[in-house]
């Protein structure tokens, strides 16, 4: 984000807008105001409501536009190469937030002719809590880029001790101290994985675990107050699959006491991640009737569901 902006600044001071989705991941957010602040040099935020509001808001005063290539909450599926497109053509920069795509849909970075993307590896690739970020830049930015935080592991030579900081010119001067070796060893051992299975027959699945649970959600749970939240398009849709309900946050608690594990996101949104490299159509199945339970039975009523935790 801050390489992204200071590219801009660089190449083009008149633009102050940074453009992303008001229903992006907190995260994203809090970075670019951030950011604006500490740059203190007018720049400001623009958020966009709906993925179709994207092409109006993009202007000529536009510097970066931040995105969510799955969002969090939906499931929505942005087109990664038209919205790249749509970017350079008005001269701005793309900045993707790959953590709720990597490893559930294809991604192809360099094909997309993006700028910048950050992502995860604790969700679909297996790296499991605490795993390490990612980040990317193509390779015509790698010139220009500088890491705001030089530490040694992106020096040139680590090992001469030198006093003066002297940045690797590539990718890795982005490293700043050592790496956390374990968690590493835990995200190669999932990507090995994927690399055997490969993500199109992981996309298939996906697909066809998502509509499954679509389509036993909507005929074995109606009339419980349900409300579909993720795109039908497969053209348009991630891996996960979000319903509301007025009392969703104690229905995800009801079903964590089954041992169906889905989370909360307010307002009101079930959140169940389809993790197609070993889960099971059976496993949809069993969920869907633990769901439906649930919601007959009105175990949400119960009153150490409804209590609310830190965490949801």
């Amino acid at each position: 984000m801050a390489n992204a902006v200071d590219i801009q600044r660089r190449a083009h001071p008149e633009r102050k807008i940074i453009l992303a989705e008001r229903d992006a991941f907190p995260t994203d957010l809090y970075v670019i105001q951030g950011l604006i602040g500490l740059l203190d040099r007018g720049y400001t935020l623009r958020l966009i409501d709906r993925p179709e509001d994207l092409n109006a808001a993009v202007t000529g005063q536009t510097a970066v536009v931040v995105l969510s290539h799955v969002n969090y909450r939906t499931g929505y599926l942005y087109d990664m190469r038209a919205v790249d497109e749509l970017v350079h053509a008005r001269g701005a920069l793309a900045v993707w937030d790959l953590c709720h795509s990597i490893g559930a849909v294809p991604i192809d970075l360099k094909g997309a002719d993006a700028d910048f993307a950050i992502g995860c590896t604790y969700k679909y690739l297996n790296g499991g809590p605490g795993a390490p970020a990612m980040l990317w830049a193509h390779p015509r930015h790698r010139a220009d880029f500088r890491q705001p935080l030089s530490g040694w592991w992106g020096h040139a030579r680590p090992f001469d001790m030198a006093v003066d900081y002297v940045p690797d010119p590539g990718i890795r001067s982005f490293l700043c101290g050592t790496q956390p070796i374990v968690s590493m060893s835990l995200v190669a051992c999932g990507v090995d994985i994927f690399l055997q299975t490969g993500m199109e027959k992981i996309r298939r699945k996906s697909l066809a675990l998502t509509d499954l649970f679509i389509e036993l959600v909507e005929q074995e749970c109606a009339g419980q107050g349900l409300a579909l939240e993720t795109p039908l398009d497969h053209a348009h849709r991630g891996s996960h699959v979000s319903f509301r309900h007025p009392q969703g946050y104690a229905v995800v608690q009801a079903l964590i006491a089954r041992g169906v594990i889905g989370d909360y996101r307010e307002p009101e949104v079930m959140r169940f991640g389809i993790t197609p490299l070993y889960l099971r159509f059976v496993d949809v199945w069993e969920a869907v009737q633990h769901l439906k339970a649930v919601l007959a039975r009105r175990e949400w009523e119960r009153d150490e569901f409804r209590e609310r935790g830190l965490v949801t």
